[in-house]
This record gives C-alpha cells, structure tokens and sequence, in this order.
C-alpha cells in the first residue's frame, strides 16, 4: 500500500510540478508552492488538511493508476471540427498523451497513453453532427469530442457524454482555477458542468481601410472609426448609408458580407437592437418581436433597398465569400477573430494566395458590431469551442486527466496565437507568444461586450427560424413584417419550442 500511495503521490506532485516549471517567468496568477510529499504518518511541518488533501487525490487516482502500473497502452480516439486553422483542437490533446507518456516513464512506468485517432472535420455542422449521432448509436464514439458549447444540451440529454464535476474538482489547482466564471458557465447545464472550455472569440466587423482612404477619410478617422462605434456614435443604419456610398462610386463591389450559414454573426444584428436570445435564469428562450423586426427591416433594406448586401447572400460558398473579403471587394465583413488567421493559412486571395499578415494590418481595421441605435451600446457574441468526454470512453479519468494537460499556457497559447482565437486561462495571456500577438491584445477588450448563444436542447430549431426569415427577407421573398409573422407561427406551431421560446413585444 505504502508503495502505491508514493507512486500515486509521485504522479501529482510531478504534473504540479510540471505546470510551475512551464509558468516560470511569465506567470500573471501568483501560485503557492507546492506542499512536501508526505508520508505516513504526516511529517512535521505538513498540516493535516494538505496531507488529507493528497490523500484524496491519490484515492481519485487510484483505479487508473494501477492500471497504468501494469505496462498497459491507453489508446484515446479525439475528434474536433471548426476552421483551418483551428486543428490545434485535435493535436494538442495527442501532444498532451505524448507529454503525460514522459511523466510517466520519469517515474519508471512504462504504460503508454497515445492518440491513436484524430478527426478534424471540416464541412456543414449537421456533418458532424450526424457524424458523432451515428457513431454513437454504433457504440463507436471516440473518448474526447470538441464541440460548439450550445451543443451540450443536445448531447446530454441524449446520454452521449458524461458530467465532468469529479474531474474539474480534482484537477482545479492543477489546470482550471483561472477559467474566467463566464466560460464555466456556458459548459453548465441542469447544475452540472459537462466539458472543458477549449477556447473563445468575438465577431467583429472588419472594414477594408482602402475605400474609407478614397472616400476621403484620414487615417486619423479611420482610426477613430471602433471607439465611435464604442460609444455609440456609429450604427448600423450609418453602415448602410456608408456601404452605399463606396459601392455607387465603384470603391467596392459589395458594401456587406456576413455569413451563408446560421452563425452568431447574424444573431449579432438582433442583439444590437436590444434583443435577446435566452433567459438563463429560466432556460427559456426569447423572442423579442421589436427587436427582431428591426433587424429583419435592416437585412431587408440592406438587401433590397440599398442593395449593399447581395439578395442571394445565403446561398453563397465560404471560399467565394473569404475571396471577396481578402481582395477587398466588400466594406464590411461580419467576420471572427479566426478569420485573421484562417486568411494566413488559407489560398483565398486570387492572386497572393495566402496573405501575409502585413497585409492584414495594411487593409484592414476592425470593429464590434455597432448598436442599433444612437448612444446604444456595441455588441459581440462569443461561441466558446469545448471538449467533452463522451460515455462511451473506456478511460475517462486518463481523458480528463489529457483535458487537464492541454489546457495548460503552453498548449492554450499554441492554438489561441495559431487559430486566432481568445485562451481560456488567463495565465496564457501573460505567456511571451501572446504578448506578442498584437491582434489578439486588440480585439480582447471585445470580450467586455459579448454574449453566448443558448444552451438549450432546441436552439437548433429556433436559429433555423431566424435564419430561413433573413435568407427571405434578403431575397425579398418576404417583407420584414412578413417574416416576423413567419418566425412566429413557426414556434407555435411546434409543440416543442412553443413551450421552450418566450414571445415577448
């Protein structure tokens, strides 16, 4: 017994180690040190609640530490899905199953713990959606998934992954402690927290500097363009009437482009004119008809009266979209941080290929998306991306005990500065890499003026609805009012979701 518990106490104080050893010198959250190993009876100097404590800690680990003990492979599948540049979801998880190998084989155990599998899917959500149902009912679900966190209800209810409560006490002080509250609670569903925050990130408004220059801005304007937008001087109905401009004088082709598929950059123009989502006080959705009906009556003006959003936008591919985008052939682009990085990593640009970042920075300036009304308050949502351990895992607690590695500075860096997108642990942002990243530093004041999509099982549902109303509100298959009309009879005419969304003036 006596030489199991040094074994297992020998694991943990190495792994807290290791964490210490990588926040050297760049550390923002002052850490106590690490207690001395004890060992029965409790040695002088050790106050019993620690010794009580690492005795907890070795009782958790116990079942997959001997398992371990016995020379074993523990072979892990991961899955993760999202944008070109964001395939860190998936290699920082075989990187952590590699480091936690060398842990081990530091304290003579030869157990190996290696991803044997990893699927990064790149194509439509309902893809890999379907993709991870049918596996499931095969019984062939992979041990870790990164998923969008408004999946976690659907995925709950539907007993394809487990709550993580256990493992994110166990391991808190190791790799959790510094999670801001906001992203712990867009993974907790029904009083339980289901996944580990992965990462995050805001949707700006880019602008494409060249144009605003041939209007005749200076650069002192167009610099001044975010904290007018900030403070409430700049709206939506001033990008209309800018859009318009630079497209009758031939500046641009496009005035605004927003995404083809149901996204938060849709639902950004709804909170703008003081909507709201959900209610997660009561887990209901929401539906405020004033609201909505005034960003319907902007997509429809932008559409079909302006015509600076092109009528048939919904149908149209990413690539031709990221094409336009990057040689500036639209003002305004309703875009994400990942997209700074994806335009790096991606060929979009029909003659440069990818663009260098210098690029970037020359042509682009970028924005929140601006209040609906004068004085009104900017807005941005944030879709936080998470890893869940499903129920089908042969090894949870190895799955967690890799969540709790790839979640350290190190591997949080790597894919926040490669993908673009916001590190969940606020240690990372005092990592050198991502002092570095100047456009990280800029748009991380975004986070101040953001919201989260709902976590509720039938959001899927509802967005379609918003969706469908401002694909025909753009075609001008419908009038703004007439989709409203639409959306509502939609819900209630669902027996499911004319319990779940509230309908409110």
């Amino acid at each position: 017994m006596a030489e199991k518990r040094a074994l297992a106490l020998a694991i943990v104080l190495l792994i807290v180690g290791l964490v210490i050893g990588i926040a050297i010198g760049y550390y923002a959250i002052p850490r106590p040190a690490p207690p001395a190993p004890p060992t029965p009876p409790p040695p002088t100097g050790i106050p019993p609640e620690e010794y009580e404590k690492l005795k907890k800690e070795y009782e958790k680990l116990k079942s997959e530490l001997e398992e371990l003990k016995k020379g074993v492979t523990i072979e892990l599948r991961v899955w993760g899905a999202g944008d070109p540049a964001s395939v860190t979801r998936v290699n920082n998880p075989e990187a952590a199953a590699k480091l936690l190998t060398e842990l081990l084989k530091t304290l003579g155990i030869t157990a190996e713990v290696k991803v044997v599998e990893k699927y990064y899917h790149r194509g439509p959500w309902a893809e890999y959606e379907k993709k991870i149902y049918l596996a499931y009912e095969a019984g062939k679900l992979p041990d870790i998934i990164a998923v969008g966190h408004e999946w976690i209800p659907m995925l709950a209810e539907k007993g394809i992954i487990i709550p993580l409560d256990e493992y994110v006490e166990k391991y808190w002080d190791l790799a959790f402690y510094d999670i801001p509250k906001p992203l712990w609670e867009a993974v907790t569903y029904k009083g339980h927290i289901w996944a580990i925050p992965q990462d995050t990130e805001a949707r700006p408004v880019y602008v494409w500097k060249p144009a605003l220059k041939a209007l005749g801005w200076t650069d002192e304007e167009i610099a001044a363009l975010p904290e007018k937008v900030k403070s409430g001087e700049f709206t939506l109905d001033d990008m209309l009437e800018l859009a318009k401009k630079a497209v009758e004088k031939g500046l641009v082709k496009y005035g605004i482009l927003h995404r083809p598929t149901p996204g938060g950059e849709l639902w950004q123009i709804y909170l703008a004119y003081g909507g709201k989502l959900w209610d997660p006080a009561t887990g209901k959705m929401v539906l405020k008809k004033g609201a909505m009906l005034k960003a319907l009556e902007w997509f429809y003006k932008g559409a079909q009266v302006y015509k600076v959003i092109p009528s048939d936008m919904t149908t149209w591919s990413w690539r031709s979209i990221h094409t336009a985008v990057v040689s500036g052939q639209t003002l305004f682009w309703f875009g994400g941080t990942w997209h700074w990085a994806e335009w790096q990593k991606v060929p979009y640009h029909p003659k440069l290929g990818k663009v260098p970042e210098s690029y970037l920075w020359e042509n682009f300036i970028f924005m929140l998306v601006p209040s609906g009304y004068k004085g009104g308050k900017p807005v941005t949502l944030s879709h936080p991306f998470v890893y869940v351990i499903t129920s089908q895992s042969k090894h949870p607690e190895v799955a967690a005990l890799i969540l709790a590695l790839v979640t350290q500075p190190e591997f949080d860096v790597k894919h926040a500065v490669g993908s673009a997108h916001i590190p969940v642990r606020k240690a990372s942002l005092e990592h050198p890499e991502m002092k570095k990243a100047k456009f990280l530093s800029d748009v991380a004041y975004m986070l101040d003026y953001t919201t989260f999509e709902p976590m509720h099982p039938l959001w899927s549902k509802y967005k379609k609805i918003i969706f469908d109303a401002i694909a025909a509100v753009e075609m001008g298959k419908m009038k703004p009012d007439e989709a409203l009309k639409f959306m509502i009879d939609s819900i209630k005419a669902d027996p499911e979701l004319a319990k779940e969304v509230v309908i409110t003036e």
